[in-house]
């Protein structure tokens, strides 16, 4: 008897990802893009194996997984700096590397030197540093590249480290939704109403984040 072989997925994305990234790099200068596009076609992919699979940390190796991801994510990063499109670039390597690391948070023991809690403030932090230099550069980006990194802070720590303190998950939430509000504010006060739109969105929905994360844990 034949039975589903979600596993297989993975390859069909690997497939499409790969026409598209050697079609993207031979007609385009954009590779930033590129990459993004091939990440974007082959991930769905992996993520429905995952789904799908009754042990998939058997067949997706945690750790070739992270290593895979924080090195692709540090490449892209690295280029999208020397090539001075640092905002994407790291845009772009956020969605190359979180959904690996949440993966290896899932599945995987844990190989990261930092506490939760420590690995949550360092998450949190970079993603305030992106948006801020978002600010300078391309705030849409900036805000899409600090929703990924928040998030993956969030998600990892809920995973790694088990539901916060209810007063350290108020002191976070009331900052972040807090800071949303003061972004928002000041921004459109000094006539920069849609990017005070973008800061404040990216502060109040990771705020979101962790309240929703401490009420699925206390059910």
């Amino acid at each position: 008897m034949s039975r589903p072989v979600p596993e297989a997925a993975p390859l069909v994305g690997v497939v499409l990802s790969s026409a598209f990234a050697l079609f993207g790099f031979l007609v385009s200068t954009n590779h930033l893009a590129t990459v993004l596009g091939s990440v974007v076609l082959l991930y769905p992919f992996v993520a429905f194996g995952i789904v799908r699979s009754e042990t998939p940390e058997d067949v997706f190796l945690p750790d070739p997984v992270l290593a895979a991801g924080l090195f692709g994510g540090a490449l892209v990063f690295l280029y999208g700096l020397v090539s001075g499109q640092l905002a994407f670039g790291a845009f772009v390597a956020s969605v190359v590397a979180v959904p690996p690391a949440l993966y290896h948070a899932r599945f995987g023991d844990s190989v990261n030197p930092l506490s939760p809690d420590a690995t949550l403030a360092v998450g949190l932090l970079g993603a305030a540093v992106l948006l801020l230099y978002g600010a300078t550069d391309s705030l849409l980006v900036g805000a899409m590249s600090a929703v990924f990194v928040g998030f993956g802070a969030v998600d990892y720590r809920r995973h790694r480290g088990g539901p916060l303190q209810r007063r350290t998950r108020s002191i976070a939430v009331a900052c972040c939704l807090g800071g949303g509000l003061a972004a928002f504010g000041i921004l459109t006060a000094t006539g920069r109403p849609t990017e005070g739109l973008a800061a404040g969105s990216v502060l109040v929905a990771v705020g979101a984040f962790l309240a929703l994360g401490a009420d699925r844990a206390t059910r």
